[in-house]
């Protein structure tokens, strides 16, 4: 579970002068800008699944309508949606009526998705969210070079359409360098049969010794159309230790070395 790490306790005196307010001002910064702790075998992304916060109900946000997303920094229009919103209408240039849809909650996905997911936005242009997740607590394990990382989330798009998301992650060391890279990227619409909906990604390797924090990029490219159908949903980032070998593997292996010793004396001997 991602822990909060909060600041210091003020005072017994400041906490009778100001108790409300000073919680008050502690949950925005919390919400704003929040701090986390890593443990292993959990999911790291903070708001992965896009239920913290409110849903757009229509399709249409752009700007200031645009709901807050917990836990993560957007550019351009990028969003969060509900499924089965209701969708919009507009004229286009040939002043022909033309009825926009978003995901219903029938389409393809996972099974536990929840009310929303997150989404491309209601402009023609591509757009992200990202959040910096802190691993310095599991620098022990990752410098021993025994740290692994499972990457996955479930990424999609609407029918035709070649809007797609990807879902990018970058190991930084003390100094904020790259140490590597790591990514999933939605099906394109003939892969998934120009079937509106989200599918399984999954990406998995060993965290790179050094590795402090990790950068997290969900981008939403857009490609046509009047709005930037990059879905994601139920994104996850866990880090796993390698197990240490059992002491039955280690008898194992010190039998193996073993024998392989006295064959190799019995071969000398015969020589």
């Amino acid at each position: 579970m991602n822990k909060v790490i909060i600041f210091p306790f003020f005072s017994q005196a400041m906490a009778k002068i100001g108790t409300t307010l000073i919680a008050g001002v502690t949950f925005s910064l919390l919400l704003s800008n929040p701090i986390y702790a890593a443990t292993f075998g959990t999911n790291l992304i903070v708001n992965g699944d896009a239920e913290l916060g409110q849903g757009d109900p229509i399709g249409n946000a752009v700007g200031t309508d645009i709901p807050t997303i917990p836990g993560w920094t957007s550019t351009g229009s990028f969003s969060v949606l509900k499924y089965g919103a209701t969708g919009f209408s507009f004229t286009n240039p040939l002043g022909n009526v033309v009825n926009v849809t978003v995901p219903g909650t029938d389409v393809p996905g996972p099974s536990n998705r929840g009310a929303n997911l997150f989404f491309g936005g209601a402009d023609r242009a591509s757009s992200s969210a990202s959040q910096l997740i802190d691993i310095s607590d599991l620098a022990s394990t990752i410098d021993a070079g025994e740290g692994t990382f499972n990457l996955n989330g479930w990424l999609g798009g609407y029918s035709t359409d070649e809007d797609s998301a990807s879902l990018n992650i970058t190991f930084l060391d003390r100094a904020n360098q790259s140490l590597g890279i790591a990514s999933i990227t939605s099906p394109t619409a003939a892969q998934r049969n120009n079937t509106t909906g989200l599918f399984l990604q999954s990406a998995d390797g060993s965290v790179p010794v050094g590795t402090r924090q990790i950068n997290l990029l969900l981008n939403a490219n857009y490609a046509r159309g009047r709005v930037n159908d990059a879905y994601a949903d139920n994104l996850s980032l866990v880090i796993t230790q390698v197990p240490e070998p059992s002491i039955s593997g280690l008898l194992l292996i010190g039998l193996s070395c073993l024998t392989a010793w006295k064959l190799r004396r019995y071969r000398q001997v015969l020589q």
